[in-house]
Protein backbone atom coordinates (compact mmCIF):
# COMPACT_ATOMS: atom_id res chain seq x y z
CA UNK A 1 0.00 0.00 0.00
CA UNK A 2 1.68 3.52 -0.61
CA UNK A 3 3.16 3.89 2.90
CA UNK A 4 4.89 7.02 1.10
CA UNK A 5 1.85 9.07 1.32
CA UNK A 6 1.18 11.04 4.36
CA UNK A 7 -2.59 11.65 5.22
CA UNK A 8 -4.34 14.46 6.57
CA UNK A 9 -4.93 13.02 9.84
CA UNK A 10 -7.09 16.60 10.99
CA UNK A 11 -9.84 15.53 8.11
CA UNK A 12 -11.95 12.66 9.50
CA UNK A 13 -11.73 10.74 6.32
CA UNK A 14 -7.77 11.24 6.66
CA UNK A 15 -8.18 10.11 10.04
CA UNK A 16 -10.47 7.18 9.32
CA UNK A 17 -7.61 6.27 6.21
CA UNK A 18 -4.69 6.24 8.24
CA UNK A 19 -6.63 3.69 11.02
CA UNK A 20 -7.76 1.23 8.15
CA UNK A 21 -4.34 1.12 6.75
CA UNK A 22 -2.73 0.53 9.90
CA UNK A 23 -5.05 -2.45 10.70
CA UNK A 24 -5.81 -3.86 7.19
CA UNK A 25 -3.59 -6.72 7.48
CA UNK A 26 -4.59 -7.77 10.98
CA UNK A 27 -6.45 -10.51 11.15
CA UNK A 28 -7.60 -10.89 14.50
CA UNK A 29 -11.33 -10.29 15.83
CA UNK A 30 -10.69 -7.14 17.50
CA UNK A 31 -8.85 -5.87 13.96
CA UNK A 32 -11.59 -7.27 11.35
CA UNK A 33 -14.94 -5.80 13.33
CA UNK A 34 -12.52 -2.20 13.57
CA UNK A 35 -12.15 -2.84 9.80
CA UNK A 36 -15.49 -3.50 9.21
CA UNK A 37 -16.65 0.05 11.70
CA UNK A 38 -14.27 1.89 9.26
CA UNK A 39 -15.40 1.16 6.16
CA UNK A 40 -19.50 1.66 7.03
CA UNK A 41 -17.44 4.93 8.37
CA UNK A 42 -15.81 5.92 5.09
CA UNK A 43 -19.01 4.73 2.84
CA UNK A 44 -21.07 7.08 4.20
CA UNK A 45 -18.36 10.03 3.84
CA UNK A 46 -17.94 12.47 0.62
CA UNK A 47 -14.75 10.68 -1.67
CA UNK A 48 -11.33 13.13 -0.92
CA UNK A 49 -9.87 14.66 -3.42
CA UNK A 50 -6.18 14.73 -4.63
CA UNK A 51 -3.51 12.31 -3.77
CA UNK A 52 -5.86 10.38 -0.71
CA UNK A 53 -8.05 8.70 -3.57
CA UNK A 54 -5.39 6.59 -4.54
CA UNK A 55 -4.57 5.45 -1.35
CA UNK A 56 -8.03 4.73 -0.36
CA UNK A 57 -7.99 2.73 -3.46
CA UNK A 58 -5.40 0.28 -2.99
CA UNK A 59 -6.37 -0.07 0.69
CA UNK A 60 -9.33 -1.19 -0.93
CA UNK A 61 -7.84 -3.17 -3.05
CA UNK A 62 -5.63 -5.20 -0.63
CA UNK A 63 -8.52 -5.80 1.44
CA UNK A 64 -10.04 -7.77 -1.73
CA UNK A 65 -7.07 -9.70 -2.11
CA UNK A 66 -6.71 -10.45 1.63
CA UNK A 67 -10.16 -10.33 2.90
CA UNK A 68 -11.27 -11.23 6.18
CA UNK A 69 -14.68 -12.87 5.22
CA UNK A 70 -17.19 -11.96 2.75
CA UNK A 71 -18.91 -8.52 4.57
CA UNK A 72 -15.31 -7.00 4.54
CA UNK A 73 -15.08 -8.25 0.77
CA UNK A 74 -18.34 -6.94 0.02
CA UNK A 75 -17.60 -3.47 1.62
CA UNK A 76 -14.17 -2.89 -0.46
CA UNK A 77 -16.01 -4.00 -3.45
CA UNK A 78 -18.55 -1.25 -3.04
CA UNK A 79 -16.24 1.43 -2.41
CA UNK A 80 -14.21 0.44 -5.30
CA UNK A 81 -17.85 0.66 -7.38
CA UNK A 82 -18.55 4.21 -5.78
CA UNK A 83 -14.86 5.44 -6.83
CA UNK A 84 -14.93 4.21 -10.04
CA UNK A 85 -18.81 5.96 -10.89
CA UNK A 86 -17.55 9.28 -8.99
CA UNK A 87 -14.19 9.04 -11.83
CA UNK A 88 -16.36 8.50 -14.28
CA UNK A 89 -18.95 11.38 -13.58
CA UNK A 90 -16.24 13.97 -12.00
CA UNK A 91 -13.14 12.83 -13.65
CA UNK A 92 -12.68 16.24 -15.72
CA UNK A 93 -12.97 18.54 -13.17
CA UNK A 94 -10.71 16.93 -10.17
CA UNK A 95 -7.88 16.04 -13.26
CA UNK A 96 -5.77 18.02 -11.92
CA UNK A 97 -5.99 17.62 -8.57
CA UNK A 98 -5.07 13.70 -9.08
CA UNK A 99 -1.44 12.06 -8.96
CA UNK A 100 -0.62 11.08 -12.83
CA UNK A 101 -0.79 7.77 -13.94
CA UNK A 102 -2.53 6.29 -10.86
CA UNK A 103 -4.16 3.80 -12.84
CA UNK A 104 -7.95 4.93 -11.02
CA UNK A 105 -10.96 3.87 -12.77
CA UNK A 106 -11.62 6.22 -16.09
CA UNK A 107 -8.31 8.27 -15.54
CA UNK A 108 -5.75 8.45 -18.31
CA UNK A 109 -2.27 7.55 -18.29
CA UNK A 110 0.57 8.96 -20.46
CA UNK A 111 3.43 6.54 -20.48
CA UNK A 112 5.86 5.28 -23.03
CA UNK A 113 5.57 1.61 -24.48
CA UNK A 114 7.86 -0.65 -26.34
CA UNK A 115 6.98 -1.33 -30.28
CA UNK A 116 5.14 -4.22 -30.06
CA UNK A 117 3.46 -3.50 -26.28
CA UNK A 118 1.91 -0.81 -28.24
CA UNK A 119 1.15 -2.44 -31.58
CA UNK A 120 -0.64 -5.38 -28.62
CA UNK A 121 -2.57 -2.32 -27.01
CA UNK A 122 -3.81 -0.96 -30.17
CA UNK A 123 -5.41 -3.80 -31.03
CA UNK A 124 -7.87 -3.67 -27.64
CA UNK A 125 -10.87 -2.19 -26.84
CA UNK A 126 -11.19 -0.96 -23.42
CA UNK A 127 -9.56 2.44 -23.83
CA UNK A 128 -8.61 4.56 -26.79
CA UNK A 129 -4.55 5.64 -27.70
CA UNK A 130 -3.22 9.14 -28.69
CA UNK A 131 0.25 10.44 -29.69
CA UNK A 132 0.99 12.66 -26.62
CA UNK A 133 4.91 13.57 -27.53
CA UNK A 134 8.55 12.62 -28.63
CA UNK A 135 9.86 13.37 -24.92
CA UNK A 136 13.40 14.19 -24.73
CA UNK A 137 14.38 12.21 -27.99
CA UNK A 138 17.60 10.76 -29.02
CA UNK A 139 16.66 10.17 -32.27
CA UNK A 140 14.91 12.64 -34.78
CA UNK A 141 11.63 11.47 -36.85
CA UNK A 142 13.75 12.92 -39.69
CA UNK A 143 16.43 10.51 -38.75
CA UNK A 144 13.78 7.71 -38.18
CA UNK A 145 11.87 7.94 -41.34
CA UNK A 146 15.16 7.96 -43.36
CA UNK A 147 15.42 4.22 -42.46
CA UNK A 148 12.22 3.36 -42.72
CA UNK A 149 10.44 4.72 -45.62
CA UNK A 150 10.40 3.77 -49.77
CA UNK A 151 13.49 5.52 -51.00
CA UNK A 152 11.07 7.69 -53.14
CA UNK A 153 9.31 9.66 -49.76
CA UNK A 154 13.13 10.04 -48.01
CA UNK A 155 14.20 13.56 -49.46
CA UNK A 156 11.07 14.72 -47.19
CA UNK A 157 13.15 13.41 -44.43
CA UNK A 158 16.20 15.86 -45.15
CA UNK A 159 14.79 19.42 -44.74
CA UNK A 160 14.92 19.21 -40.88
CA UNK A 161 11.59 19.85 -40.29
CA UNK A 162 10.42 19.08 -36.54
CA UNK A 163 7.91 15.96 -35.99
CA UNK A 164 4.36 17.91 -36.78
CA UNK A 165 5.40 19.77 -39.72
CA UNK A 166 7.17 16.59 -41.36
CA UNK A 167 3.86 14.19 -40.47
CA UNK A 168 1.79 17.20 -41.99
CA UNK A 169 3.73 16.79 -45.11
CA UNK A 170 3.05 13.06 -45.49
CA UNK A 171 -0.83 14.08 -44.93
CA UNK A 172 -1.41 12.87 -41.86
CA UNK A 173 -3.63 14.36 -39.34
CA UNK A 174 -2.99 14.25 -35.19
CA UNK A 175 -5.38 11.28 -34.83
CA UNK A 176 -3.47 9.38 -37.27
CA UNK A 177 0.38 9.96 -35.87
CA UNK A 178 0.23 7.37 -33.42
CA UNK A 179 -0.42 4.42 -36.28
CA UNK A 180 1.69 6.01 -38.65
CA UNK A 181 4.89 5.98 -36.49
CA UNK A 182 4.05 2.69 -35.13
CA UNK A 183 3.54 1.58 -38.22
CA UNK A 184 7.13 2.90 -39.70
CA UNK A 185 8.58 0.74 -36.79
CA UNK A 186 6.79 -2.34 -37.79
CA UNK A 187 8.27 -1.93 -41.10
CA UNK A 188 11.62 -3.49 -39.07
CA UNK A 189 9.67 -6.70 -37.45
CA UNK A 190 12.33 -8.45 -39.34
CA UNK A 191 14.94 -7.19 -37.59
CA UNK A 192 13.62 -6.47 -33.55
CA UNK A 193 16.51 -5.22 -32.11
CA UNK A 194 16.86 -2.01 -34.51
CA UNK A 195 12.72 -1.55 -34.17
CA UNK A 196 13.71 -1.76 -30.62
CA UNK A 197 16.62 0.75 -30.48
CA UNK A 198 14.91 3.26 -33.33
CA UNK A 199 12.06 3.15 -30.49
CA UNK A 200 13.65 4.03 -28.25
CA UNK A 201 15.56 6.94 -29.72
CA UNK A 202 12.34 8.65 -30.55
CA UNK A 203 10.84 8.38 -26.97
CA UNK A 204 7.36 8.40 -28.39
CA UNK A 205 4.91 8.79 -24.97
CA UNK A 206 1.46 7.62 -25.72
CA UNK A 207 -1.96 8.92 -24.05
CA UNK A 208 -4.17 5.98 -22.96
CA UNK A 209 -7.86 6.79 -22.23
CA UNK A 210 -10.22 4.04 -20.86
CA UNK A 211 -13.77 3.82 -22.64
CA UNK A 212 -14.74 1.07 -19.57
CA UNK A 213 -13.51 0.30 -15.57
CA UNK A 214 -11.88 -2.70 -17.23
CA UNK A 215 -8.88 -0.95 -17.52
CA UNK A 216 -7.83 0.05 -14.36
CA UNK A 217 -5.79 -1.27 -11.02
CA UNK A 218 -9.25 -2.00 -9.55
CA UNK A 219 -10.94 -3.93 -12.12
CA UNK A 220 -7.87 -5.62 -14.44
CA UNK A 221 -8.14 -9.15 -12.67
CA UNK A 222 -9.10 -12.83 -13.19
CA UNK A 223 -12.59 -14.68 -11.81
CA UNK A 224 -11.62 -16.55 -8.80
CA UNK A 225 -13.73 -18.98 -6.97
CA UNK A 226 -14.46 -19.67 -4.34
CA UNK A 227 -12.98 -16.69 -2.58
CA UNK A 228 -10.84 -17.67 0.42
CA UNK A 229 -10.94 -15.25 3.62
CA UNK A 230 -8.01 -14.97 5.80
CA UNK A 231 -8.30 -16.02 9.83
CA UNK A 232 -4.74 -15.31 9.75
CA UNK A 233 -1.47 -13.63 7.80
CA UNK A 234 0.94 -15.84 7.12
CA UNK A 235 4.55 -14.22 7.90
CA UNK A 236 5.72 -17.16 9.49
CA UNK A 237 6.13 -20.88 8.30
CA UNK A 238 8.42 -23.35 7.04
CA UNK A 239 9.60 -22.47 4.21
CA UNK A 240 11.72 -25.32 3.29
CA UNK A 241 8.57 -27.53 4.22
CA UNK A 242 6.65 -25.48 1.63
CA UNK A 243 8.79 -25.31 -1.23
CA UNK A 244 8.72 -29.23 -1.35
CA UNK A 245 5.46 -30.09 0.15
CA UNK A 246 4.32 -31.79 -3.40
CA UNK A 247 2.11 -29.31 -6.11
CA UNK A 248 -1.66 -29.88 -5.40
CA UNK A 249 -1.13 -30.27 -9.24
CA UNK A 250 0.86 -29.76 -12.87
CA UNK A 251 0.82 -26.95 -14.22
CA UNK A 252 -1.78 -27.21 -17.19
CA UNK A 253 -2.33 -24.70 -19.90
CA UNK A 254 -4.74 -22.16 -19.15
CA UNK A 255 -7.92 -23.25 -21.13
CA UNK A 256 -8.13 -26.80 -19.14
CA UNK A 257 -9.14 -24.76 -16.05
CA UNK A 258 -10.89 -21.51 -17.64
CA UNK A 259 -11.40 -22.21 -20.97
CA UNK A 260 -10.46 -20.40 -23.92
CA UNK A 261 -12.41 -17.25 -23.74
CA UNK A 262 -10.95 -17.48 -19.75
CA UNK A 263 -7.54 -17.84 -21.22
CA UNK A 264 -8.03 -14.54 -23.53
CA UNK A 265 -8.46 -12.74 -20.05
CA UNK A 266 -5.70 -14.08 -18.22
CA UNK A 267 -4.00 -12.77 -21.24
CA UNK A 268 -5.31 -9.30 -20.91
CA UNK A 269 -4.78 -9.01 -17.33
CA UNK A 270 -1.14 -10.21 -17.81
CA UNK A 271 -0.26 -7.50 -19.88
CA UNK A 272 -2.48 -4.72 -18.68
CA UNK A 273 -1.19 -5.34 -15.11
CA UNK A 274 2.18 -4.19 -17.16
CA UNK A 275 0.42 -0.97 -18.91
CA UNK A 276 -0.93 -0.24 -15.84
CA UNK A 277 1.93 0.33 -13.60
CA UNK A 278 4.16 1.56 -16.16
CA UNK A 279 6.32 -1.58 -15.93
CA UNK A 280 7.59 -3.77 -19.25
CA UNK A 281 9.08 -6.99 -18.90
CA UNK A 282 9.91 -9.39 -22.16
CA UNK A 283 8.10 -12.18 -21.05
CA UNK A 284 4.61 -9.99 -20.56
CA UNK A 285 5.87 -8.06 -23.88
CA UNK A 286 6.34 -10.70 -25.89
CA UNK A 287 4.35 -13.40 -24.46
CA UNK A 288 3.64 -16.26 -26.24
CA UNK A 289 0.71 -17.69 -25.75
CA UNK A 290 0.79 -21.59 -26.60
CA UNK A 291 3.59 -21.71 -23.70
CA UNK A 292 0.94 -20.72 -20.68
CA UNK A 293 0.77 -22.93 -17.77
CA UNK A 294 -1.38 -22.43 -15.03
CA UNK A 295 -1.56 -23.54 -11.84
CA UNK A 296 -4.49 -23.58 -8.30
CA UNK A 297 -2.08 -23.07 -5.41
CA UNK A 298 -3.52 -22.66 -1.61
CA UNK A 299 -4.48 -19.59 0.32
CA UNK A 300 -6.59 -18.08 -3.07
CA UNK A 301 -3.56 -17.82 -4.99
CA UNK A 302 -3.29 -18.90 -8.39
CA UNK A 303 0.24 -18.62 -10.89
CA UNK A 304 0.65 -18.60 -14.65
CA UNK A 305 3.91 -19.08 -16.07
CA UNK A 306 4.52 -17.78 -19.81
CA UNK A 307 7.83 -17.81 -22.31
CA UNK A 308 8.19 -15.76 -25.30
CA UNK A 309 8.28 -16.10 -29.33
CA UNK A 310 11.51 -18.04 -29.92
CA UNK A 311 13.13 -14.88 -31.57
CA UNK A 312 13.30 -12.64 -28.54
CA UNK A 313 14.60 -15.45 -26.43
CA UNK A 314 17.62 -15.16 -24.56
CA UNK A 315 20.90 -17.69 -26.07
CA UNK A 316 20.59 -21.06 -24.23
CA UNK A 317 18.95 -19.95 -21.15
CA UNK A 318 14.89 -19.65 -21.49
CA UNK A 319 13.80 -16.50 -19.75
CA UNK A 320 10.26 -17.09 -18.55
CA UNK A 321 7.64 -14.84 -16.75
CA UNK A 322 5.10 -15.50 -14.34
CA UNK A 323 2.32 -13.32 -12.71
CA UNK A 324 1.04 -14.76 -9.12
CA UNK A 325 -2.81 -13.71 -8.59
CA UNK A 326 -4.64 -13.58 -4.81
CA UNK A 327 -8.30 -14.09 -4.83
CA UNK A 328 -8.01 -13.60 -8.35
CA UNK A 329 -6.09 -9.88 -8.54
CA UNK A 330 -2.72 -9.75 -9.75
CA UNK A 331 -0.19 -9.52 -7.14
CA UNK A 332 3.01 -9.96 -8.27
CA UNK A 333 5.52 -10.47 -11.22
CA UNK A 334 8.73 -11.06 -12.26
CA UNK A 335 10.93 -13.07 -14.50
CA UNK A 336 12.89 -16.32 -14.03
CA UNK A 337 16.33 -16.88 -16.11
CA UNK A 338 16.12 -21.32 -16.15
CA UNK A 339 18.95 -22.71 -17.02
CA UNK A 340 19.38 -26.46 -16.84
CA UNK A 341 18.60 -26.73 -12.92
CA UNK A 342 19.45 -22.95 -12.06
CA UNK A 343 17.09 -20.21 -12.67
CA UNK A 344 18.14 -16.59 -11.56
CA UNK A 345 14.64 -15.37 -9.85
CA UNK A 346 13.29 -11.48 -10.37
CA UNK A 347 10.24 -11.20 -7.79
CA UNK A 348 8.40 -8.40 -7.38
CA UNK A 349 4.75 -7.43 -5.92
CA UNK A 350 2.98 -5.25 -6.87
CA UNK A 351 2.51 -1.62 -4.66
CA UNK A 352 -1.02 -2.20 -3.08
CA UNK A 353 -0.32 -5.46 -1.61
CA UNK A 354 3.40 -4.89 -0.23
CA UNK A 355 1.65 -5.24 3.31
CA UNK A 356 0.64 -9.01 2.72
CA UNK A 357 1.98 -12.32 2.90
CA UNK A 358 5.16 -11.33 0.34
CA UNK A 359 7.29 -14.31 1.75
CA UNK A 360 4.46 -16.79 0.93
CA UNK A 361 4.13 -15.73 -2.34
CA UNK A 362 8.19 -16.20 -3.56
CA UNK A 363 7.77 -19.56 -1.95
CA UNK A 364 5.15 -20.40 -3.71
CA UNK A 365 7.39 -19.10 -6.19
CA UNK A 366 10.14 -21.42 -5.46
CA UNK A 367 8.14 -24.26 -4.78
CA UNK A 368 6.56 -24.32 -8.36
CA UNK A 369 9.94 -23.70 -9.81
CA UNK A 370 11.49 -26.26 -8.13
CA UNK A 371 9.11 -29.15 -9.00
CA UNK A 372 7.87 -28.28 -12.29
CA UNK A 373 11.62 -27.12 -13.58
CA UNK A 374 13.30 -28.97 -11.09
CA UNK A 375 15.34 -26.22 -10.37
CA UNK A 376 17.67 -26.49 -7.28
CA UNK A 377 19.78 -23.33 -7.11
CA UNK A 378 17.81 -20.24 -7.58
CA UNK A 379 20.48 -17.05 -7.56
CA UNK A 380 19.17 -13.38 -7.22
CA UNK A 381 21.08 -10.11 -8.99
CA UNK A 382 22.24 -7.27 -6.51
CA UNK A 383 19.51 -5.16 -8.18
CA UNK A 384 16.94 -7.15 -6.18
CA UNK A 385 18.42 -6.08 -2.86
CA UNK A 386 19.96 -2.79 -3.11
CA UNK A 387 21.95 -2.03 -5.51
CA UNK A 388 20.53 1.58 -7.15
CA UNK A 389 17.63 0.94 -5.73
CA UNK A 390 17.18 2.73 -2.74
CA UNK A 391 13.66 1.54 -2.12
CA UNK A 392 15.28 -2.23 -1.73
CA UNK A 393 18.00 -1.11 0.96
CA UNK A 394 14.73 1.33 2.90
CA UNK A 395 12.99 -2.28 3.03
CA UNK A 396 15.74 -4.22 4.18
CA UNK A 397 15.25 -6.63 1.18
CA UNK A 398 18.44 -8.51 1.67
CA UNK A 399 16.65 -9.85 5.25
CA UNK A 400 13.62 -10.56 3.15
CA UNK A 401 15.36 -12.80 0.76
CA UNK A 402 18.20 -13.75 4.12
CA UNK A 403 14.98 -15.48 6.11
CA UNK A 404 14.04 -17.71 3.21
CA UNK A 405 17.28 -19.38 3.06
CA UNK A 406 19.08 -17.04 0.42
CA UNK A 407 22.78 -16.80 1.17
CA UNK A 408 25.87 -14.83 -0.16
CA UNK A 409 27.81 -16.14 -3.09
CA UNK A 410 31.00 -14.47 -2.01
CA UNK A 411 32.99 -15.51 0.55
CA UNK A 412 34.14 -12.13 2.22
CA UNK A 413 30.40 -11.18 1.60
CA UNK A 414 29.54 -13.91 3.47
CA UNK A 415 31.71 -12.99 6.48
CA UNK A 416 30.09 -9.41 6.82
CA UNK A 417 26.70 -11.13 7.06
CA UNK A 418 27.72 -13.13 9.35
CA UNK A 419 28.98 -10.44 11.78
CA UNK A 420 26.28 -8.19 10.64
CA UNK A 421 23.57 -11.21 12.16
CA UNK A 422 25.65 -11.56 15.76
CA UNK A 423 25.05 -7.63 15.99
CA UNK A 424 21.41 -7.63 15.14
CA UNK A 425 21.26 -10.73 17.90
CA UNK A 426 23.00 -8.97 20.59
CA UNK A 427 21.13 -5.68 19.97
CA UNK A 428 17.50 -5.18 20.32
CA UNK A 429 15.81 -3.22 18.10
CA UNK A 430 18.68 -2.76 16.34
CA UNK A 431 18.61 -2.35 12.44
CA UNK A 432 21.34 -2.58 9.82
CA UNK A 433 22.36 0.78 8.10
CA UNK A 434 22.10 1.87 4.53
CA UNK A 435 25.55 1.67 4.31
CA UNK A 436 25.55 -2.18 5.38
CA UNK A 437 22.75 -3.22 3.35
CA UNK A 438 24.64 -1.80 0.15
CA UNK A 439 27.45 -3.57 1.34
CA UNK A 440 25.99 -6.27 0.83
CA UNK A 441 25.36 -5.87 -2.66
CA UNK A 442 28.36 -6.20 -4.49
CA UNK A 443 27.85 -9.93 -5.44
CA UNK A 444 24.80 -12.06 -5.87
CA UNK A 445 22.86 -14.23 -2.84
CA UNK A 446 21.85 -17.89 -3.70
CA UNK A 447 19.66 -20.76 -2.52
CA UNK A 448 21.24 -23.91 -3.13
CA UNK A 449 18.81 -27.05 -2.47
CA UNK A 450 20.99 -29.58 -3.99
CA UNK A 451 24.40 -31.24 -3.06
CA UNK A 452 26.24 -29.00 -5.61
CA UNK A 453 26.23 -25.57 -7.76
CA UNK A 454 24.70 -26.43 -11.52
CA UNK A 455 26.47 -24.89 -14.59
CA UNK A 456 25.64 -21.58 -15.41
CA UNK A 457 25.66 -19.87 -19.02
CA UNK A 458 27.91 -17.27 -17.75
CA UNK A 459 31.16 -20.12 -17.48
CA UNK A 460 29.92 -21.49 -20.91
CA UNK A 461 30.16 -17.59 -22.54
CA UNK A 462 33.20 -16.85 -20.64
CA UNK A 463 34.50 -20.04 -21.96
CA UNK A 464 33.59 -19.52 -25.74
CA UNK A 465 35.15 -16.06 -25.01
CA UNK A 466 38.57 -17.27 -23.86
CA UNK A 467 38.92 -19.81 -26.85
CA UNK A 468 37.99 -17.50 -29.53
CA UNK A 469 40.59 -14.64 -28.12
CA UNK A 470 43.31 -17.86 -27.37
CA UNK A 471 42.73 -20.18 -30.79
CA UNK A 472 41.34 -17.92 -33.20
CA UNK A 473 42.84 -14.56 -31.99
CA UNK A 474 39.92 -12.79 -31.94
CA UNK A 475 38.81 -13.82 -35.09
CA UNK A 476 34.97 -14.56 -34.46
CA UNK A 477 33.58 -14.52 -37.65
CA UNK A 478 35.77 -17.54 -38.27
CA UNK A 479 35.44 -19.28 -34.72
CA UNK A 480 31.86 -18.91 -35.30
CA UNK A 481 32.09 -20.31 -38.86
CA UNK A 482 34.30 -23.25 -37.56
CA UNK A 483 32.03 -24.45 -35.24
CA UNK A 484 29.59 -24.84 -37.02
CA UNK A 485 30.66 -26.67 -39.68
CA UNK A 486 32.33 -29.41 -36.89
CA UNK A 487 28.94 -29.69 -35.46
CA UNK A 488 26.29 -30.00 -38.37
CA UNK A 489 29.20 -32.50 -39.36
CA UNK A 490 29.04 -34.66 -35.84
CA UNK A 491 25.14 -34.69 -35.55
CA UNK A 492 24.68 -34.95 -39.31
CA UNK A 493 22.35 -31.71 -39.65
CA UNK A 494 21.62 -29.53 -42.50
CA UNK A 495 21.91 -25.64 -41.78
CA UNK A 496 20.38 -24.95 -44.80
CA UNK A 497 17.07 -26.52 -43.35
CA UNK A 498 17.03 -24.33 -40.54
CA UNK A 499 14.99 -21.38 -39.85
CA UNK A 500 16.52 -18.22 -38.89
CA UNK A 501 15.87 -18.67 -34.95
CA UNK A 502 16.98 -22.62 -35.52
CA UNK A 503 20.14 -21.03 -37.32
CA UNK A 504 20.77 -18.44 -34.22
CA UNK A 505 20.67 -21.26 -31.43
CA UNK A 506 22.48 -23.78 -33.25
CA UNK A 507 25.46 -21.17 -33.83
CA UNK A 508 25.29 -20.93 -30.14
CA UNK A 509 25.05 -24.41 -29.38
CA UNK A 510 27.95 -24.72 -32.14
CA UNK A 511 30.04 -22.70 -29.87
CA UNK A 512 29.65 -24.04 -26.47
CA UNK A 513 30.41 -27.52 -28.21
CA UNK A 514 33.61 -26.41 -29.65
CA UNK A 515 34.50 -24.60 -26.49
CA UNK A 516 33.68 -27.18 -24.12
CA UNK A 517 35.31 -29.79 -26.62
CA UNK A 518 31.67 -31.72 -26.23
CA UNK A 519 32.67 -34.77 -28.44
CA UNK A 520 30.24 -37.66 -26.58
CA UNK A 521 27.55 -38.47 -29.27
CA UNK A 522 24.59 -38.50 -26.39
CA UNK A 523 25.63 -35.32 -25.43
CA UNK A 524 25.53 -33.88 -29.33
CA UNK A 525 22.58 -35.61 -30.14
CA UNK A 526 20.63 -34.04 -26.91
CA UNK A 527 22.55 -30.45 -28.29
CA UNK A 528 20.89 -31.25 -31.76
CA UNK A 529 17.48 -31.76 -30.20
CA UNK A 530 17.89 -28.93 -28.46
CA UNK A 531 18.31 -26.72 -31.93
CA UNK A 532 14.68 -27.72 -32.93
CA UNK A 533 12.72 -27.56 -29.35
CA UNK A 534 14.52 -24.72 -27.85
CA UNK A 535 12.11 -22.81 -30.57
CA UNK A 536 8.85 -24.96 -30.18
CA UNK A 537 8.82 -25.85 -26.70
CA UNK A 538 10.70 -24.46 -24.15
CA UNK A 539 9.61 -26.84 -21.24
CA UNK A 540 11.11 -30.41 -23.85
CA UNK A 541 14.08 -27.61 -24.35
CA UNK A 542 14.83 -27.15 -20.42
CA UNK A 543 14.70 -31.02 -20.18
CA UNK A 544 16.59 -31.65 -22.89
CA UNK A 545 19.10 -29.53 -20.60
CA UNK A 546 18.67 -31.36 -17.53
CA UNK A 547 19.27 -34.42 -19.40
CA UNK A 548 22.50 -33.06 -21.15
CA UNK A 549 24.47 -31.94 -17.42
CA UNK A 550 23.12 -35.78 -16.47
CA UNK A 551 25.15 -36.99 -18.62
Amino acid sequence: MQDHVSLNTKTRFGRCLQSLKEIAANMDKDATLAKKDLLQTLSSMELPSGKYLPVYNETLLFLCAYAGNATLRRFAENELKRIALHLKKNYRTIKKSLPENSGLPYTETITSFSPDSLGWLLKQKEFSLYFDSFYNPKLTLNEVLNITLPSLLKAETTAGLNPEDLLEVFGLKPGQYLDFVHGQLESLKEFPQAKDLLSDGLNLFVQVVPRSKQFSRSYNRIPHQPVYYHQDMLKRFDHTQLINEPLPHEPVTPEKIMGYSGKEQLVKVIKYAMSLTEREIDPATYLQEDSMRYIVLERGLTMAIYGMYPERQLPLETYTGFTIFKNGLPVSYGGMWVFGNRSKVGFNVFEPYRGGESGYLLCQLLRVYKQYFNISYFEVEPFQFGADNEDAIASGAFWFYYKFGFRPVDKEISKQVELEQQIIKSRKNYRSSAKTLIGFTGGNIALNLGNSIPADVIQISTQVLNTIKKDWKNNYRQARKQAVEIFCKRVHLNSSNLSVTEIKIMEDLALWAMAMKITNKQKLELMKQMVFRSTTDLYAYQQLLRKFFEK
